[in-house]
């Protein structure tokens, strides 16, 4: 149940299911309470064919033999429960998500990264107690073959570094994104001072509207001449 992150060494079986430029991120096993319905089954078994052996074993030896080699194919059924759970793996990407599963016939059902629209996950009370959850996933109107990954460790952590994934942080504007923005909003200032000085006429408030035009003129000179030192700056980086 080991989380397997990009500086480890993902395991062959998963590797090869992988894209050249594709980069593994996470490589995981489902959590082992998968086992909990097979683990039950073997124990029961065992108790049952415990409590009849000793009920006929005076009478049926042979029935009591044939118990104990049910019980044998239960314990070999379960062996191969544990064989396929070993070799069963969520593996994320940088480009989309795989559950690969079957020890011989081998399955791979994939989601690309770009298609989920939505996704949670759910948490049981056995899952808040043994530390596993089922990721639900939604995509853009589409059946996809993976849609219910259950099982999973780590569920928060898992849940937490796909979203960052699927909805990666915006980055920053840049400087000159902010003196755009604010250059564009000073010419609809001016826009909006000059449809008042057509209708107004108080002659006081003629003189404040012209002392704001004039001051925001002078801030979009300075905004100009901002954005041609950013231009020329751009040009001399790449020259260098």
């Amino acid at each position: 149940m080991r989380l397997i992150t990009p500086g480890d060494s993902a395991p062959s079986s998963v590797i090869r299911y992988l894209l050249p430029h594709e980069a593994q991120v996470i490589t995981v096993r489902r959590h082992p309470a998968v086992l909990m319905f097979p683990v039950g089954l073997v124990l029961g078994g065992l108790i049952l064919a415990g409590v009849l052996s000793n009920t006929i074993a005076g009478s049926a030896g042979s029935v009591a033999n044939l118990v104990w080699w049910l019980w044998l194919i239960l314990l070999g059924w379960f062996v191969w429960k544990v064989a396929e759970w070993s070799v069963d793996y969520f593996v994320i990407t940088n480009q989309r998500m795989l559950l690969t599963t079957g020890l011989i016939t081998r399955k791979v059902a994939m989601m690309p990264l770009a298609k989920v629209t939505d996704m949670s996950f759910e948490r049981s009370l056995n899952g808040r107690m043994l530390g596993y959850g089922t990721f639900v996933l939604e995509s853009a109107g589409q059946d996809q073959a993976l849609r219910t990954v259950p099982y999973l460790p780590y569920p928060e952590q898992l849940y937490l570094e796909v979203c960052e994934m699927i909805f990666p942080p915006k980055a920053p504007p840049t400087e000159e994104d902010q003196v755009q923005a604010e250059l564009d909003n000073r010419m609809k200032e001016i826009a909006v001072v000059d449809t008042v000085l057509e209708g107004e006429t108080d002659p006081v408030k003629l003189t404040r509207l012209n002392d704001r035009k004039d001051k925001t003129q002078a801030r979009v000179r300075e905004l100009h001449e901002r954005l041609e030192q950013i231009a020329a700056e751009k040009e001399g980086t790449r020259r260098t």
